[in-house]
């Protein structure tokens, strides 16, 4: 289902019990593939490329360059760890659902490979713009001048490069045209692309979508309620610049999605959803913060977009590091 037509900042685990909300597995049909868990790489090899998309401005019609790095599942098995740029994608077993990336502020499409590359290996088309005017070739921490244009411009960046990614299915000379489902789409962001990825699934030009951190939460409440899609928030409970009660208000505005599901990761910082994390403590290490992001994201996606209920298991309680709050 494909429905196409902005605060902040850069880039909290107890489980308890899985949230009400969440659909069962009996709501969706299986896929044919066996179970892979979800924490751990998944059974595609990964290609990626990077494609150039410019459209005019929201704010003013001037021309937003776009370089957009895809993540993609190509020929060759999970051995083969290391992305190919440009190889041959793994036509036999498409078409891949889309997943847009947001990065967040000063950030960069390659801020968050750990679960880029791990999602194209279980079988989806990663698709990472940046947000120009507020990567880390703008400002590192950026301020008003920044963030204030970026929110402007940021959910059509993202609406923008789906539309082109799914524009290319059936393309004879695209790379990834044969592999694309436009179909099964879903966004997933951090920090400012976390509240990106709310921000544009209100409108639902996505499936589901999956909030890690999202920036100023309580701007966006008074937007949650429209949002009728599945929604995963991911939090951390030692977040230097996002507070968890405002994520918190965020999730509880969530009424009217067809599923939610709010995860804390109580040893977690705003930056251990990135590849560098400063401030990981052996609390919660880098790696196992990685792990546990990509299990429930991952999971997330199988359940929602791929529509595989038998992944609804990882999504329950994994103690002691992550807490699944109703």
């Amino acid at each position: 289902m494909r429905r196409l037509s902005v605060a902040l900042l850069m880039s909290g685990l107890v489980l308890l019990s899985a949230c009400s909300n969440r659909s069962t597995a009996t709501d969706a049909t299986p896929t044919k593939e066996a179970l892979h868990d979800p924490s751990q790489v998944g059974p595609y090899a990964v290609g990626v490329t990077t494609v150039t998309f410019e459209r005019p401005s929201t704010a003013d019609g001037t021309p937003r360059r776009l370089e957009t790095v895809i993540w993609y599942p190509r020929e060759g098995g999970p051995e083969d760890a290391d992305p190919v740029t440009d190889a041959a994608p793994l036509t036999v077993a498409g078409p891949f659902p889309i997943v847009v990336y947001s990065h967040g502020s000063g950030g960069k499409p390659l801020y968050q490979t750990f679960l880029t590359e791990h999602l194209a290996s279980h079988g989806f088309i990663v698709v990472a713009p940046p947000h120009p005017g507020n990567t880390s070739d703008d400002c590192v921490l950026c301020g008003s001048e920044s963030i204030i244009p970026s929110a402007r411009e940021r959910p059509s960046d993202v609406i923008f490069v789906l539309d082109e990614v799914v524009a290319m299915r059936g393309g004879a000379d695209s790379l990834l045209g044969p592999i694309v489902d436009p179909d099964r789409t879903a966004i997933v962001g951090h920090s400012f692309g976390g509240w990106t990825a709310i921000y544009a699934a209100a409108d639902e030009h996505f499936d589901a979508a999956v909030a890690q951190a999202p920036g100023q939460p309580d701007i966006l409440v008074g937007r949650a309620p429209n949002i009728a899609i599945p929604v995963m928030i991911i939090g951390a409970g030692k977040d230097e610049i996002v507070p968890p009660d405002g994520v918190q208000r965020l999730y509880d505005a969530l009424t009217g999605a067809a599923a939610k599901e709010y995860v804390s990761l109580p040893e977690g910082h705003h930056l251990s959803f990135v590849d560098r994390c400063l401030g990981c403590t052996d609390a919660l290490t880098e790696g196992r913060g990685w792990e546990l992001i990509n299990r429930y994201t991952t999971a997330w996606l199988y359940v929602h977009v791929k529509g595989d209920g038998r992944y609804e298991e990882f999504l329950g309680p994994e103690p002691p590091d992550a807490v699944v709050l109703p």
